[in-house]
């Protein structure tokens, strides 16, 4: 036991101690990434101050997850001709029809969720508008549209809107909470869905990598629980070897 205390065992214990605090500390640091990854995709952003539309999303580019649920702002000309009513929509515990009208910004459209309606058969608006709103993410069920060529559609999916409108769409639109210019009429606003659901793949990479550093820092110790083990044997092993020289000389 006296020889693992010596101090030419030491480095060899203090190396042991250096990986298994390392293995500790970056596993622990990976398991944090993999929590803060999580919270930042579930976070609610729908109560935020709203920000411009361009900073969150152009009429290029693609839908970014993190501002799903956002409050954004903007302003530009309605499509009337572009409205269609997604139907099979639950508010209040009533089954109705979301009112969608496009605004063209520029020479991009922006479906806009203007409210919920019991049939498909609302006013819609002409001229500029000013939007405050949520912006949320294309659905994407794959739900079948029976009639391609009327103002129904089964869910609010980006591609199903394409033909009725005449101009680019954004990736994603728009559920009012505020608009200028909008005729009176007996719309209900609808809420946002503004928490994103978790994937359960959302940086697993980072969760995987704190079992590998643990994993690690467990081998250090199994390679230095075998290293003593040895230098124990070969100590108890010396004192017999001196006396058989001794006996035979």
């Amino acid at each position: 036991m006296l020889t693992l205390l010596s101090p030419r065992s030491w480095g060899a214990h203090l190396l042991m101690v250096a990986a298994v605090a390392a293995a500790v500390f970056l596993g622990l640091w990976q398991l944090h990434v993999w929590q803060a990854a999580r919270e930042h995709e579930a976070r609610d952003v729908s109560k935020a101050a709203p920000m411009p539309l361009a900073r969150a999303i152009t009429g290029d580019s693609p839908f970014n997850g993190k501002y799903l649920g956002q409050p954004v702002s903007f302003s530009g000309t309605w499509l009337p001709k572009g409205t269609v009513y997604v139907s099979d929509r639950e508010v209040r515990g009533q089954r109705g029809y979301w009112v969608v009208t496009p605004v063209l910004i520029g020479k991009s459209a922006m479906p806009v969720v203007r409210g919920w309606s019991a049939t498909p058969e609302v006013p819609v608006p002409t001229g500029q508008v000013e939007v405050d709103g949520w912006l949320q993410a294309s659905e994407g069920a794959g739900v079948d549209d029976p009639d391609p060529h009327d103002d129904v559609i089964p869910e609010m999916r980006i591609a199903s809107i394409v033909e009725h409108v005449d101009a680019d769409l954004y990736s994603g639109y728009v559920v009012a909470r505020k608009v200028s210019g909008q005729p009176t009429d007996d719309l209900v606003a609808v809420p946002p869905g503004s928490v994103p659901e978790i994937s359960a793949s959302t940086s697993l990479r980072n969760l995987l990598y704190a079992f590998q550093w643990w994993l690690f820092g467990g081998f250090a110790v199994y390679i230095w629980v075998r290293w003593c083990r040895d230098v124990l044997e070969q100590s108890r092993a010396q004192p017999v070897e001196v006396e058989q020289v001794a006996s035979s000389a």
